[in-house]
């Protein structure tokens, strides 16, 4: 049975491009004594990138709450809304031409649970962010003006949105500290923050995506990979984390530089 396993994970790697084993491998080697517990979130003010709504919550919204609750200024940019998603309530309780407007309600319900304020919807082609990257990079640039910090998918994450949203972070040149955020992938990390106290807001922020919530349960995997990183940073198991992927502006421009050519 050991010799099949590793058989396939060798298949599974040779499928991986290297462009993406290396960035996978750069940022493995800045976790390798495993992730450290900040001390709190970074300084504000903040900008969130998420290319769907959802994205926003699912990744960074314990770290948006203790955002909040400290009165940092957070603009959450929403580079779609989330139109091509698909499940039970999206065909049934929702007409497919409004899943769009549906989901936006849902994200500004969501943001409110996070105490943080409207946000903003750029309006892009759901599945389609690789043909838009200048334009979201343009409003990247206006929103993120003067932010400190910028929260966006992990480097490491396959959506193919999520990968275009990393390279027009790239590309409209803030000068702000990136924290990768965890959504479809679970990633190397180098460092955690304690959600405990603000876990309930993001567990009813995620309970307000009832069309996603449809096809996937990300209420209680989201619980799971909050629980399983509250294992290190001398958390000791107990309670919820977020775990990032902390890069300086230019070291998340060359390696989304480096993942793009894949």
């Amino acid at each position: 049975m050991r010799g099949v396993l590793h058989g396939a994970a060798r298949r599974l790697a040779r499928g991986v491009p290297p462009a993406v084993r290396e960035v996978g491998l750069a940022l493995a080697a800045r976790a390798v004594d495993g992730p450290s517990l900040l001390p709190g979130p970074p300084p504000g003010p903040v900008l969130v990138v998420a290319p769907h709504p959802d994205d926003e919550t699912i990744g960074c919204g314990g770290a948006v709450a203790r955002h909040a609750d400290r009165g940092d200024r957070v603009t959450v940019l929403v580079a779609t809304s989330g139109e091509a998603t698909r499940g039970a309530a999206a065909t049934s309780a929702v007409q497919a031409t409004r899943v769009g407007p549906a989901r936006e309600a849902e994200c500004r319900a969501a943001c409110d649970a996070l105490a943080v304020g409207d946000p903003v919807f750029v309006r892009l082609p759901d599945g389609a962010l690789a043909d838009h990257v200048d334009a979201l990079a343009t409003a990247i640039a206006v929103h993120g003006q003067g932010c400190a910090v910028a929260y966006a998918p992990s480097l490491l994450d396959p959506h193919r949105d999520h990968r275009a949203a990393n390279t027009a972070l790239a590309a409209a040149g803030l000068d702000a500290e990136v924290y990768g955020y965890e959504v479809w992938s679970p990633a190397p990390v180098d460092v955690l923050l304690d959600i405990t106290d603000v876990y309930p807001r993001k567990e009813a922020a995620l309970r307000c995506y009832a069309i996603a919530l449809a096809s996937v349960d990300y209420v209680r995997s989201a619980a799971g990979l909050g629980a399983y990183r509250s294992a290190a940073g001398g958390l000791g198991g107990r309670g919820f984390a977020e775990g990032f992927v902390r890069l300086s502006a230019s070291e998340h421009a060359e390696l989304s530089a480096r993942a793009a050519r894949a």
